[in-house]
Order: structure tokens, then sequence, then C-alpha cells
């Protein structure tokens, strides 16, 4: 089964971007490293500009380190949550928090 992951990261955010401008080219480069697909998206909810970053894999050691070397540079991100999720989203928020905690973010 695939996991898919959504990042989304509010690009004001200073704190948690640690002051870094999302940068779509150094993303899309870290998710071919590691054989992972991508989408992003920009969107604005309440008028906060919002990168949302879709990441798919099949193989969740080589997503994982991909979504580390993310979250190394940019930060943590915020989750898509509700009842809504399917299965695959619900893997990879599970696997996301799973690295946020690893890496005591």
């Amino acid at each position: 089964m695939e996991i898919e992951v959504e990042l989304l990261y509010f690009k004001n955010d200073v704190r948690k971007n640690k002051g870094i401008d999302l940068n779509k080219d150094k993303i899309n480069e870290l998710c071919s490293k590691f054989g992972a697909q991508v989408k992003m998206k920009d969107k604005t909810p309440g008028n906060m500009p919002q990168l949302s970053v879709s990441i798919r894999g099949v193989e969740e050691s080589t997503l994982k380190n991909c979504i580390k070397e993310i979250l190394t540079l940019y930060g943590k991100p915020d989750l898509p949550g509700g009842f809504l999720l399917g299965a695959e989203k619900k893997k990879g928020n599970e696997l996301v928090k799973l690295i946020i905690n690893e890496m005591s973010l």
C-alpha cells in the first residue's frame, strides 16, 4: 500500500519554518532523491499563505528518510486532520508524528 503524507507550512510562520523560505525546487530535489512523488499546492486559508506538500511513497523507510530531511530543513509542519482522511493519509500522519517525536520537534 502506498503511503501519502501531507505537510502544511504557513509561509510566514517564522517560528515553525526556522525563518527559511520554502523552496519548492529543494523539496522536489529531496523527494526525487528518495524516489517519492511530490505535489505542491499554494493555499490561502484565512488569508494566510500556506504551502501544502503531498508526498507519496511505497516503502515506509524511504519515505521516512525523505520526510526527515524536509523537517530538518523547514521544521515541524501542521498536518491535516479529520475523519475524512483515507487510510493512506492516516498512515502518513502517524509516520510524521513518529518522526516529529524522534526528532524532538
